[in-house]
């Protein structure tokens, strides 16, 4: 069983996970496992306190001091393994480094880590072999509640309702927004499991013996009649298997581009969620200067094709191109995408 709290924006739901964190700490633990553990280039929203969960440092700057409590965690990007990474294992290792920062914070003082399922806006990053499994593992060894974010992948974006059922994950606590109506109504969701929603009782205090939280248009009905009829349409037009066929030809295409061009240093993705990186040299992955990026997104929207990108979110790796066509395209849609990159790509950064 599941217990649903409505919101109106990414920012929000996570918000609520952040102050359920901080409130069965205080019941539960004396205050002192409130910390919440996020990962590098990972985003979680815009508020101060969403901000302070995310692992980007441009967006951040100039907008601190940020909320105590908030601490970083290495990324799981394969293609910029830190130096020293065992390659072989590097999903477990990637993994492993989150359990060094708990050691180094004391266990004592974490109550949760916020992760996206894949990394989106920070590069669509998608967790290496392993990964998953050992985040779990060490989630339960140190009584740590697991927040998946699934604003961006959740509700179909990657062929699946949600992205971390590519993985197995039992999450604790899940948050989505954008995909619950398609973008059509403001509504979201954070979601908890029942064990969680009963760390919020306390009968020695029945008047404080609940999640306390309002938020203004969590009550309104617009939202959740536009997300049931969105979910409709999707279980409907068997729209998740349409992202799966849909996005193995997308990747396919992505791959053809990477073979034609020298820029492009790596392609990923899953579902129809997919990016490349671009860099000066395939050999050093020495990242093109955000200027390129920013071409090519902006002669694909004067040919009529929006694509997103990576800017003026990191020091050095603004350097993503990322796509999220809808999950009605087709394979005609995805040529039209990729022609408009090809198009870009010759035009912007033939020898990049």
């Amino acid at each position: 069983m599941s217990r649903v709290y409505y919101s109106n924006s990414g920012s929000e739901a996570n918000e609520k996970c952040f102050k359920m964190v901080r409130q069965i700490a205080e019941k539960k633990y004396g205050g002192k496992k409130h910390k919440i553990l996020f990962r590098e280039r990972d985003y979680h929203g815009t508020t101060i306190t969403a901000l302070s969960a995310t692992g980007q440092f441009e967006r951040k700057n100039q907008y601190g001091p940020f909320t105590p409590g908030f601490v970083e965690v290495p990324h799981c990007c394969e293609y910029r393994a830190q130096e020293g990474a065992d390659l072989e294992n590097y999903g477990v290792w990637a993994a492993n480094q989150i359990e060094k920062v708990i050691l180094e914070e004391g266990p004592e003082t974490v109550g949760a880590l916020c992760l996206e399922p894949i990394t989106a806006g920070g590069g669509v990053i998608e967790p290496p072999a392993g990964y998953w499994d050992r985040v779990q593992e060490i989630c339960k060894k140190y009584d740590i509640l697991l927040h998946i974010d699934e604003v961006v992948c959740g509700l179909g974006r990657t062929g699946t309702w949600f992205g971390y059922q590519h993985y197995g994950i039992k999450p604790d606590m899940v948050t989505m927004a954008k995909g619950v109506a398609s973008g059509y109504a403001a509504i979201s969701c954070t979601v908890t499991t029942e064990e969680v929603f009963e760390m919020f009782k306390d009968p020695e205090d029945p008047r404080m013996d609940y999640f306390r939280d309002i938020s203004t248009f969590g009550g309104c009905t617009a939202g959740p009649a536009a997300a049931l009829v969105n979910m409709q349409i999707i279980e409907d037009e068997n729209l998740l298997d349409n992202v799966k066929i849909q996005g193995e030809y997308l990747l396919g295409r992505l791959n053809e581009l990477k073979d034609k061009y020298d820029v492009i240093g790596d392609v990923r993705g899953k579902g129809l969620f997919c990016g490349f990186e671009l860099v000066k040299d395939r050999e050093t992955k020495e990242p093109v200067d955000e200027s390129v990026s920013t071409a090519i997104g902006a002669h694909c929207m004067a040919n009529g094709v929006i694509m997103g990108r990576t800017n003026r979110s990191f020091r050095e790796f603004n350097n993503t191109i990322c796509m999220s066509p809808a999950l009605i395209a087709t394979q005609a849609d995805i040529d039209v995408i990729v022609e408009a990159l090809d198009n870009a790509l010759a035009e912007v950064a033939p020898n990049a």
